[in-house]
This record gives C-alpha cells, sequence and structure tokens, in this order.
C-alpha cells in the first residue's frame, strides 16, 4: 500500500456512475429481463485498463463485488442477440472508457448461462462510509417475488424449465407443433381453450429459432422464452400439451387423438374433494399459509354486482314494478309459475354475432333459465387487504352449479349412456383406476348393479367402468329409467370393490328425478366401503324428499326453471379483466342476473387448485379438503349470480331482446 494519495478530481467518477444507472435503466426498460453470462476476470480487465496511478483507488471489495457479480449480466432482444446491460463505452468518461469497452467486449462474446433474479431491489453497494460505488436499481419484474423461495433458487428452477424446453424443442417438430395448434383451434377436442395458448406459445418459439441461423441466438431465444414464459408453458413434456404432442406425433386418428384428450383434460380439481391430507401435509401447508401471509386469502364470500370492474354490457333501463293491493301478507313473496312451454326463437346466431349486431343496440335482456347447470356465482376475498392466491391479477373466481362444462354430462353421453330424457337417472364419476360400483336397491326389492344390470321396469345400469380388466382414467356409471320407474322406495349407494389409488377415492354423484338435479361429493374409504348416497320415496309427478345432508340441488338457487330473468349485466370470467388477461385458464361469458343467488349455505367451492398460484401447488390437497369443507360468506348478500357458458362448449341459450320497444327471441348456440 503505497503512502500517496491518488486525487480523482478529473476522472469525472460522478459522471461515470451516473451514466451507468442512465443506461442500466434504457437498457433494461424493453424487456424488464436479464440474463446471466459465463463472462469472468471482469474485475480483473476494469483494472488493467486504468492508469497505473489509479489502480489502488479504484480496488476496493464494492468495487469488485458489483463487477463480478453484476458486470456480465446482459439482455435479450426478440432475435436472440444479447446486448451488455452494464456497459458502453459512448457514454462512459474517458478516463474509464478503454476498461468499459474491454469488459463489455468479453461479456459480448460470452455465453448466456441463465435467467438473473434478484433478492434485492439495488444491485451493489451505493454508499460505505463516505465513498460512493457502482450501483443500479433493479426493476420489481426481476425481483423475487416468491416468499418460499430464495433468488437462487428460482433461477435454478430456471434452468431446469430451460432443460426442459430444450429437449421438447428437440423431441417435437415444428409441423406437430402446427398440427396441435390447428385441432385445438378447429375446437374438436374437449376443452381445449386449456391448452391453446401454451400450444401457440410453443409452435411461435418454434418459428422464432428457426428464423436465425446462429446457434447462439437459438439459445439465447429459448433464454428469453424461459423467462418471460406464463407459469408452466416450459413443462411442455409432463403437462397437457405433450400428451397431446405425442398421440399426434404417433399417427393417431383425429378421433383417437380427441378421445384420449377428453380422458385427461377432465377438471378434476372441480369435479372431486381430494383425500383427507396427512397430518404432516396439515401441518407444513400451515406454515407454508403463515408464511406466505394468506390465511384470510382463503376466506372466500360471494361478490356483489357492484363489484365487478367491466361489464360487456350493463341494463340501465328500469324493472317494471307491479302495483299490489295491501292486505295482511302484502309482504309474502308469491311463487312464480313454471312455464310449460316456451316459444321457438325467431332467430339463432353465435354468441360473437350477437355481441357484434344485437348487444350495443340492446335495451332489456332476459335469458331462460332451461339449463341449472349453467347457473354460477362469482366468489372474491373476504379480505379486501389480503395478498391475491389466484393465477390473475384480482381476486374473484368462480363456480358452475352443475360443474365445470357439465363433466358428468360428457362423460354419461361420452360412454354410450342415456343423461337426458329420464325420469330417475343417477351418475357417478370419479378419477383414476379405482373400481368404485353404483348401486340402487328398487322398491320392488330388485338390486341393480354390476352383477345384474337391469330390472323388470326398464331400469338399467348402462354404464359400468372399471371392472374386470377394463380400465378407464376418467370413469362413469349410470343408472336410468327413462320410463315406468316403480314407485316406493329407493336407495342408491356407493361401493369400493377394488381400490387403485393411495387408500381412498374422491367422488361425485348426480341424481335426476323428474328433470330436478341433485349433487352429492364424498369419499370413498378403503377397498370394501360402502356408503349410502341417497335415499328417498318417490311418487309420480312429485319430487322426493332426499334422507341426506351434504347434497346441492337445483332448487337451491332462488330462480325458477323455465323461465326467462332479466340480466343485469354481462361479463366475461376474472381471469380475462384487466390489459394481463389469463386466457388458458379459460373464456367464459356471464350474464348477471336479477335476483338470483345460492342459497346452499355457501356449499359451492370458494376456489380451485388450477385457478392458484403455482407456489401454492405443493400443498394442494390442504387446500382442496379446506375449501371443500369450509363455506362461502355471504350468501345473502350475492348480487353477482346468473348463468355461464366457455368458449368450447354449446350453448343453447335462449334469450329475449327488447330494442326501442320491439323484443325478439334468439337462440345463442355457441362462442363463434
Amino acid at each position: 500500500m503505497t503512502n500517496k494519495v491518488y486525487i480523482n478530481d478529473n476522472d469525472r467518477y460522478p459522471e461515470f456512475e451516473k451514466n451507468l444507472k442512465s443506461y442500466f435503466d434504457e437498457a433494461i426498460s424493453s424487456s424488464n429481463k436479464l440474463f446471466k453470462t459465463n463472462a469472468q476476470g471482469l474485475f480483473d480487465l476494469y483494472l488493467e485498463n486504468l492508469p497505473v496511478e489509479a489502480k489502488q483507488h479504484y480496488t476496493c471489495s464494492a468495487c469488485i463485488h458489483f463487477i463480478e457479480r453484476f458486470g456480465g449480466l446482459v439482455t435479450i432482444d426478440e432475435n436472440g442477440i444479447i446486448a451488455s446491460a452494464m456497459w458502453d463505452e459512448d457514454v462512459t468518461p474517458p478516463f474509464f472508457k478503454a476498461a468499459v469497452s474491454a469488459m463489455k467486449s468479453v461479456v459480448l462474446n460470452s455465453k448466456v448461462i441463465g435467467v438473473f433474479i434478484s433478492d434485492s431491489p439495488i444491485l451493489g453497494y451505493p454508499r460505505t462510509g463516505e465513498w460512493n460505488h457502482l450501483s443500479v436499481k433493479v426493476p420489481g419484474e426481476i425481483v423475487n417475488s416468491f416468499r418460499l423461495q430464495t433468488a437462487g433458487q428460482v433461477m435454478a428452477e430456471k434452468l431446469e424449465e430451460f432443460k426442459m424446453l430444450t429437449n421438447a424443442l428437440l423431441d417435437y417438430s415444428i409441423e406437430t407443433a402446427e398440427q396441435a395448434v390447428v385441432l385445438l383451434q378447429s375446437e374438436a377436442l374437449y376443452r381445449s381453450d386449456r391448452v391453446l395458448g401454451v400450444a401457440e406459445w410453443f409452435k411461435t418459439l418454434h418459428e422464432k429459432r428457426n428464423s436465425v441461423g446462429n446457434n447462439n441466438q437459438k439459445t439465447n431465444i429459448v433464454w428469453l422464452a424461459v423467462a418471460t414464459a406464463p407459469a408452466g408453458f416450459c413443462h411442455v413434456r409432463s403437462s397437457m400439451i405433450g400428451t397431446l404432442l405425442d398421440d399426434i406425433a404417433s399417427g393417431m386418428s383425429v378421433e383417437s387423438v380427441a378421445r384420449r384428450f377428453a380422458e385427461k383434460m377432465n377438471p378434476a380439481n372441480y369435479m372431486r374433494s381430494q383425500a383427507a391430507p396427512t397430518q404432516n401435509a396439515i401441518v407444513e401447508a400451515e406454515k407454508i399459509v403463515e408464511k406466505l401471509g394468506i390465511a384470510n386469502s382463503l376466506l372466500r364470500r360471494y361478490a356483489t354486482f357492484e363489484e365487478i370492474p367491466s361489464f360487456l354490457w350493463e341494463n340501465h333501463s328500469e324493472p317494471k314494478v307491479v302495483e299490489q293491493k295491501k292486505g295482511v301478507f302484502s309482504s309474502i313473496i308469491p311463487k312464480k309459475k313454471a312455464t310449460s312451454k316456451v316459444s321457438l326463437p325467431s332467430t339463432v346466431m353465435t354468441w360473437d354475432k350477437f355481441q357484434r349486431t344485437t348487444l350495443p343496440t340492446a335495451e332489456n335482456i332476459e335469458v331462460l333459465i332451461d339449463n341449472p347447470s349453467r347457473l354460477m356465482a362469482l366468489v372474491t376475498a373476504s379480505d379486501e387487504t389480503a395478498p391475491n392466491i389466484l393465477h390473475w391479477n384480482n381476486s374473484f373466481s368462480w363456480y358452475y352449479h352443475g360443474g365445470i362444462d357439465g363433466e358428468i354430462k360428457r362423460r354419461v353421453e361420452s360412454a354410450g349412456g342415456r343423461y337426458e330424457n329420464n325420469e330417475i337417472r343417477a351418475s357417478l364419476i370419479w378419477e383414476g383406476y379405482t373400481d368404485l360400483d353404483l348401486h340402487c336397491i328398487t322398491p320392488k326389492g330388485e338390486h341393480v348393479y354390476y352383477g345384474d344390470k337391469s330390472d323388470r321396469f326398464g331400469g338399467w345400469l348402462d354404464i359400468d367402468m372399471n371392472g374386470g380388466r377394463h380400465r378407464n382414467p376418467s370413469p362413469v356409471e349410470n343408472i336410468r329409467w327413462s320410463e315406468n320407474a316403480p314407485v316406493g322406495h329407493y336407495r342408491f349407494y356407493v361401493h369400493n370393490y377394488c381400490e387403485r389409488g393411495q387408500g381412498s377415492t374422491p367422488f361425485k354423484m348426480e341424481l335426476e328425478v323428474n328433470g330436478k338435479t341433485f349433487s352429492y361429493v364424498g369419499v370413498a374409504g378403503g377397498e370394501g366401503f360402502v356408503t349410502d348416497v341417497f335415499e328417498f320415496d318417490y311418487v309420480k309427478g312429485q319430487q322426493p324428499n332426499i334422507s341426506s345432508h351434504s347434497y346441492a340441488s337445483d332448487d337451491s338457487w332462488s330462480v325458477q326453471v323455465n323461465n326467462f330473468v332479466r340480466v343485469n349485466g354481462i361479463t366475461t370470467s376474472p381471469n380475462l379483466w384487466g390489459e394481463e388477461s389469463v386466457p388458458h385458464s379459460g373464456s367464459h361469458i356471464f350474464f348477471i342476473l336479477d335476483g338470483v343467488k345460492d342459497s346452499s349455505e355457501g356449499k359451492g367451492r370458494g376456489f380451485f387448485n388450477e385457478t392458484l398460484k403455482s407456489e401454492l401447488r405443493q400443498i394442494r390437497k390442504t387446500l382442496e379438503a379446506y375449501t371443500a369443507s369450509t363455506p362461502i360468506e355471504g350468501a345473502n348478500n350475492a348480487t353477482a349470480c346468473g348463468v355461464g357458458y366457455s368458449k368450447d362448449h354449446d350453448w343453447n341459450l335462449t334469450v329475449k331482446v327488447t330494442t326501442n320497444n320491439s323484443t325478439r327471441v334468439i337462440k345463442i348456440d355457441r362462442w363463434d
């Protein structure tokens, strides 16, 4: 160490420091993503290119830390070309120009080795004692937001995603990816919109890679994709898109591809309760919930109409008020008569056409409630200040009375069973290869089950799955009487004949009697477990009094079937609200109806695992058990309920539209 004190008044260091910050801000402004490189020895290079007399002055631990840790950071443009995030000799004072130029040259000739995430909003140590040092501020997108993982752990995950995505690009050709997109866009596949987004993203990535000839640029394009991809998109091979690509690449027929896709793409998180989590899993989930500070986020309540941020259409007309005579019972609301027959629609069109041609001038809209499974409710966080736990940037979610897209109906009809136009029908679904059996003891003492599939009155087990050598991952069983069902006492129960899962199997059962539907969710314990689900006395022309307390029925909703109900507003599903929409979580249109609410004591689902942030996946069993057993609050205040329709299913929705005192009936048959 020399006794001579170096005076740096002419080095213009403050200008060097200021220009470094400005250049960094400009460099990341367009991408907000940074990447690590294998550039090494940058501080030695920096020091070597400074005047000899100044080297000692610029040798400090803060400078070494900044240049060695962050000097090699780069940005990547859409063509896979890297640029130094720190160094540009054109904005550098002459004293430092040679050092900056040398470091920049090394960085630009290096290779990208990872996505950069910071645990701190500042890189470097801005000041120690009386000395200023090189440092920059990073945008929020680059700062680690995961409370369960350090920045180092997040970067390690990104490296694994890079490896997985690179392998997927090698395994699946662009031609295969193009065929997948075409098939998904054709809507020939069940719930295709959940996968279309990742398929289009994967195809576009293939095209970008093929558009450049330099191998380093190809690699950089993949790194950029990893850094910007929505959660789960990089896991191509282990997700549904991988299954679809495998089937296409193997040369399967479109029919076989569609069948396998439908079997795997069932809304399992919505349609079943998970088996009870272990005590250790519950304890671990408690720790994670506490660490994330989301205990209040799990509490859900029904949303109100006023909380919906945007509408495609809103009813501004005044509802008709009928003057009634005052009397002792004037406060009692009379039951409406159900309309026995509705006039056929005069016009049939798609939702897309309806939205373009009819919606802008509509003064009043009414919806015919003829499919109770389409009834839905919007739900939000009870605590408005609690952290959001959903994929999208708002706390609103939804559930359907009949399940997402009517999964039971889809399975029954796909398996060749009869779902509609029955006097009595009982349908059972579950997930996996366990052999659950649906049984019925009829009023005549006959036993309808796999061993005797019919009775003397037309009762028939028309679907029996997972018995013997038959295996289906999305099974269903169906017992029904199309007509002439005998009067008297019915007992429907479920028997776990052969457990092939993890000790118990969740199931959902649906009972329909004369057009009224009852739903039950339960868990079939170990092998040999028997549970009664529905017992009732049947009288022709009357609805049954069910001997069970764990079900929800059509009449738990405050609306009469086969009646037109006023529409207060039309909106999309919450994942599509705002500028940062998440379309791969589904595309739905909700008709918010006047006076409609779910009065089943909050038995709907406050959230579903598939809608939660990825950091909560490790405790999904506990969360599923929680939401299945925790009622939604505020049912009496719910004003954001109605009917919903998705992009990937037929609608068959009948509406009355009033414009300029003229009313016409329109049938909306599908999305577009």
